[in-house]
């Protein structure tokens, strides 16, 4: 009897195996999560607990593993592995694997893997600490700009002009509020432009739209007032996502209307 894979099969097959790799690297990312705003070594020791800062085995730097095993409560201090942990691990899984149904296997998937692990390793450090780090948005703004011209040599200019664009447009913003808009957005809006080029601009419009939807929904519930500050990163990454996958489909809608 002779076993044969359809392409539907092979499709899921293809996507689960971007979800482990998702999950993997979220692992990964909540070390850098947990250490960048800290000004840890990433790698000396790599596992440690987010409580105390021991030295774990390193199965904790799985957190769904670690819940399924004995290891999910630090030796040291007993803490559990923060729910957030599992949270990142599960998000990065689950957009890996949409990448992919989207864009199949490409540069773009590429693309989009590695600008989503960069957003949501920024979200949570900005949610947290209120900071943007240049380590992680500089250098991957420059991948970004490699990634888009290697895509399409031809259009080589459209990542830098898009890039500088947005640089440029939320520094102004910066200047007139710099209570409400900070410099790691602006440099997050840098990179954002290096991997989307023109589609930067459905996610500035997004975030600020996802931006002010929740500032809302915060000040309502009483969980932020007019005088805290809200950390605007989150919500320009969940922008940018956004423009990632629909960008190429509004733009090409709004301008079939003229």
């Amino acid at each position: 009897m002779q076993l044969t894979i359809n392409s539907a099969d092979n499709n899921i097959i293809t996507a689960i195996a971007f979800l482990l790799l998702g999950l993997v690297a979220g692992s990964f990312l909540n070390t850098l999560i947990y250490k960048i705003p800290r000004k840890m070594a990433i790698f000396k020791p790599y596992s440690v607990c987010f409580n105390c800062r021991e030295p774990q085995a390193t199965i904790r730097t799985f957190p769904l593993i670690a819940f399924a095993s004995s290891k999910k409560k630090c030796t040291q201090c007993g803490s559990p592995i923060p729910f957030q942990s599992v949270a990142v691990e599960i998000l990065n899984g689950l957009v890996y694997a949409l990448v992919y149904l989207s864009f199949g296997l490409s540069l773009k998937s590429l693309n989009g893997i590695i600008l989503a692990s960069i957003l949501i390793t920024v979200s949570f450090i900005d949610w947290d600490f209120m900071i943007i780090p240049n380590i992680v948005i500089l250098p991957f703004t420059l991948v970004g700009i490699v990634l888009n011209i290697v895509q399409d040599p031809q259009k080589w200019w459209m990542p830098l002009v898009f890039s500088a664009g947005a640089f440029v447009f939320m520094f102004i913003i910066h200047i007139i509020y710099p209570r409400g808009m900070g410099m790691g957005d602006v440099k997050l809006a840098l990179m954002l432009g290096a991997f989307l080029a023109r589609q930067v601009i459905v996610g500035l419009f997004a975030g600020f739209m996802i931006g002010s939807v929740a500032g809302i929904i915060f000040i309502i519930f009483k969980k932020r007032s007019l005088k805290q500050f809200i950390p605007f990163g989150p919500f320009l990454s969940a922008g940018g996502l956004f423009a990632f996958f629909t960008g190429e489909l509004i733009t090409g809608w709004y301008l079939g209307l003229f």
